[in-house]
């Protein structure tokens, strides 16, 4: 499993997804800062979730799942598939999206 914290997830969407200016992934996700979010992603097509997930962007749709971010994410190329732990960034400590 790999852990990603909300700080590099914020720089990827802005970076992959230029039209989504106002994103939070700690709001926008419901990161709690005691309890990661686990998704495992595949980067695939999911087409009840894709066109969702195109209104997010758009922003007629205020909600979006992790898995939907980070499977979109890895589809453009950005991530690689496999287990997450999306986490809140905790002072003081280092987190990676290598393990």
């Amino acid at each position: 499993m790999k852990i990603i914290d909300d700080a590099e997830i914020e720089r990827l969407v802005r970076h992959v997804f230029p039209r989504k200016r106002a994103f939070s992934a700690a709001t926008d996700l419901h990161l709690n800062a005691h309890r990661p979010v686990v998704t495992f992603i595949h980067g695939g097509p999911d087409p009840f979730l894709d066109q969702q997930f195109e209104s997010w962007l758009e922003g007629s749709t205020i909600f979006v799942s992790a898995y939907q971010l980070l499977n979109q994410l890895c589809r453009a190329g950005a991530l690689p598939p496999g287990g997450y732990a999306v986490t809140r960034r905790q002072f003081g400590r280092y987190t990676s999206i290598g393990a």
